[in-house]
């Protein structure tokens, strides 16, 4: 095996459309995002006055923490078998050891702008095993699509609070259906850039930009997209009633209309923070929850109160499980990742075929 060193660099047809290694730069956008992350709680205390809400806090019923956050564990659980499955989908796979690694790491990546961060997962699959980045990188973006079309499904199940709303699931719905649509047309779409390799520029990315279609092409097939989509329902379900139970435990009674209220209003604010673009979804994800809340009748306090411990449940849970692979696991991943025993293939999908590979 050898050491992390400094590997080779990714195939030159992956380089125009694959991330740059993590560095300097990205360590400072993060740590941006935890300064805007503060000035969002500030703005929380504030909005919710500090007092009131000390005054829930230490009445919340502390011992329901553990479930709290076995929910979002559940959540990130599926996400991380949906991965490792998609990555044996795209002829990429991986032992769970380092993909459970690999994926954890992609969780502190949420505090990029757009989540754009967790493309730095293909960049670790490619330093692990020499897979080029455009073959796993449909991967990640299939995680965001087929969450964010679950995440529309279940905040369909309570748009009557918020029938306000209903455009803007239908606009996401339709976006994101677009993108299914346009990898699912690889047979149509592959004809037709082969007549453009002769473009200077588009024969350079050529053979990375059909690896990165044929992937996305096999992870929209129905089968995939259905059970994709199932696991994400149960998973964001799961955050949902987590937020059922904070919303309990603050003082609203607990029965099916809130737990569909929870889910709603999660699901909702979740989807508003991703087309935000901005990192973590921080400001939209939290106004939208706090307001969400609002508008259901709910007092400035406990709203303020409920969409903090959510949050720190949820996001800043997952951030620090991510900074804790990064400290932790990917250093042991770089040490025994070995390239170079398993070139990468930079041959063209369809010659691939040809040659009976």
């Amino acid at each position: 095996m050898m050491s992390w060193g400094k590997p080779e660099g990714p195939p030159e047809a992956d380089r125009a459309i694959a991330p740059e290694l993590p560095g300097a730069a990205l360590g400072l956008r993060i740590g941006l995002s935890l300064l805007l992350g503060l000035a969002v709680l500030a703005a929380l205390l504030v909005f919710g006055d500090v007092q009131a809400m000390a005054h829930h806090l230490r009445g919340f019923p502390w011992r329901w923490l553990p479930v709290i956050l076995g929910l979002t564990l559940l959540n990130y659980g599926l996400r991380f078998l949906k991965w490792h499955l998609y990555l044996r989908w795209v002829g990429a796979p991986l032992p769970w050891p380092a993909s459970a690694a690999i994926f954890t790491a992609g969780l502190a990546m949420v505090l990029t702008p757009g989540k754009l961060g967790e493309t730095v997962k293909s960049l670790l699959v490619w330093r692990w095993r020499g897979t080029p980045i455009s073959i796993t990188l449909p991967v990640v973006f299939a995680e965001r699509l087929t969450d964010g079309l679950a995440m529309v499904l279940l905040a369909g199940l309570g748009i009557s609070a918020y029938p306000a709303g209903l455009p803007v699931l239908g606009a996401i719905l339709f976006g994101l259906s677009v993108l299914v649509l346009a990898a699912w047309i690889w047979p149509q779409a592959e004809s037709s850039l082969y007549r453009l390799a002769g473009w200077p520029i588009l024969s350079r990315i050529l053979p990375g930009l059909l690896r990165f279609y044929e992937s996305a092409h096999r992870l929209v097939q129905p089968p995939n997209l259905l059970f994709a989509v199932g696991l994400g329902l149960i998973s964001w379900g799961a955050e949902g009633l987590a937020f059922a139970l904070i919303l309990h435990g603050l003082g609203i009674p607990l029965d099916l209309s809130l737990a569909r209220r929870a889910i709603f209003t999660l699901a909702f604010a979740t989807l508003a923070g991703a087309v935000s673009f901005l990192p973590g979804g921080l400001v939209a994800a939290e106004a939208s929850l706090a307001g969400l809340l609002l508008v259901q009748g709910l007092p400035r306090e406990i709203a303020a109160t409920a969409t903090v411990l959510i949050r720190l449940a949820t996001l800043w849970f997952g951030v620090a499980l991510g900074a804790l692979a990064w400290a932790w696991l990917v250093p042991g991943l770089w040490r025994t990742a070995n390239i170079r025993a398993r070139p990468a293939d930079r041959s063209l999908p369809t010659q691939n075929a040809e040659k009976g590979q």
